[in-house]
């Protein structure tokens, strides 16, 4: 495996760790157990929503970004440390030309054995 593409893995997998930790630090900034049992004095359930979106995206911005530069690094990583295309071994037409030969002699041989066939079983019904 080349160093590129350890390099790669390494960045995506610490990608997906902070993408996972942002996710459970802005949920935990953004519920808040208080106020979850005292209840709203106001009672507008959309103000609350709105405060908790605004929270959550607060919380979890940087984090979003720090995990979006890894794995902007880890595919930049995996990218250079793919394995380079191989070349298609050239088909060299006198291979070719006798596989055909071959194919169109088992096919006129299958198509003689089947008319055979067919002619006997034409024998036969005109027999009955």
């Amino acid at each position: 495996m080349k160093l590129w593409k350890v390099f790669g893995y390494l960045f995506a997998c610490l990608g997906i760790l902070l993408l996972s930790y942002g996710f459970f630090a802005a949920f935990t900034d953004t519920i808040n157990p208080s106020a979850i049992f005292s209840g709203s004095s106001d009672g507008s359930i959309g103000s609350s929503i709105d405060s908790f979106f605004s929270v959550f995206l607060s919380a979890i911005a940087p984090w979003l970004i720090l995990g979006c530069v890894m794995f902007v690094v880890g595919g930049i990583g995996l990218y250079v440390g793919r394995d380079p295309k191989t070349t298609k071994v050239s088909i060299d037409q006198e291979t070719v030309n006798v596989r055909l030969e071959e194919l169109e002699r088992t096919v006129a041989r299958n198509n003689e054995a089947i008319s055979k066939r067919l002619e006997a079983i034409e024998e036969q019904l005109k027999n009955r």
